[in-house]
């Protein structure tokens, strides 16, 4: 029973998500976060790609060079289109080193259990895989906006941010490698329009940089699955004897000398 009201109350949080995301603040944000992300697809190769509970529905995916592109989600309400998949993120319908590349957008902060969302797509991963994750700051002004306003229950800000820094820890024990990452979006967490509030947003975009966190909005990540290659280890001394045809125990040749 706690189960399926955790599950009831995810879904009602990534329903609301895709309605935050409708409004003025919510487009302005996705915007940008959808430019970055078409730029940033073109360099990703493979035979299929899958989306995962898209926040808003896109066609940034169309920028991708693979032709194979699925969209799974766990409900298609709130989607201008139905997706191709629909399932719990923590139990990916897909066999194991399948896939290509995984996109998640602003999924962690939805997931029941964010550790066991990864190592779901770290098994279904191929070696070399590319992992794409845009993700709330925690920090700055989107960050001090969830921090005193997260307890009323509204999303975003009632969502759990996951760090960069600590999104790559996570990744790291994985087996994963960060290939590249950037802050985006330098803006206060509310709605911008023309006239004098055009010059404060030039403002900022001045003083904002890819790597600094102070005042973005969001994060992309790009991560690479690790190859692990296994040593082998030779025995230090050769079997002696072996077992013949017809249960004979007899000594086998060169074999009594032990290595080095």
């Amino acid at each position: 029973m706690a189960q399926k009201s955790s599950s009831i109350s995810s879904l009602k949080r990534l329903c609301d998500l895709r309605a935050w995301c409708r409004q003025p603040l919510g487009q302005q944000l996705t915007a940008a976060e959808q430019e970055l992300l078409r730029d940033v697809l073109g360099d990703i190769f493979g035979y299929h790609l899958v989306q995962l509970d898209p926040a808003c529905q896109s066609d940034s995916l169309a920028a991708s060079r693979i032709v194979h592109r699925v969209v799974q989600s766990c409900t298609d309400r709130g989607l201008e289109q139905a997706p191709g998949l629909l399932g719990r993120a923590e139990a990916l319908p897909l066999q194991s080193d399948s896939i290509d590349a995984f996109v998640l957008s602003h999924v962690l902060e939805l997931a029941q259990d964010a550790h066991q969302l990864l190592r779901e797509i770290d098994r279904c991963l191929v070696a070399e895989g590319h992992l794409i994750i845009l993700g709330f700051n925690p920090y700055g002004w989107w960050g001090a906006r969830k921090f005193l306003f997260g307890w009323r229950g509204n999303v975003p800000w009632s969502l759990r941010f996951v760090s960069l820094p600590r999104l790559k820890d996570w990744l790291s024990l994985l087996g994963f490698d960060t290939v590249r990452t950037r802050y985006l979006f330098p803006h206060p967490p509310w709605q911008y329009g023309s006239g004098s509030g055009k010059n404060r947003i030039t403002l900022w975009q001045r003083l904002h940089r890819d790597s600094w966190p102070l005042l973005a909005a969001s994060y992309l990540l790009v991560a690479r699955k690790r190859v692990t290659t296994l040593t082998p280890i030779k025995p230090r001394w050769r079997p002696q004897r072996s077992l013949l045809a017809g249960g004979v125990v007899g000594t086998s040749q060169g074999s009594l000398r032990p290595n080095g």
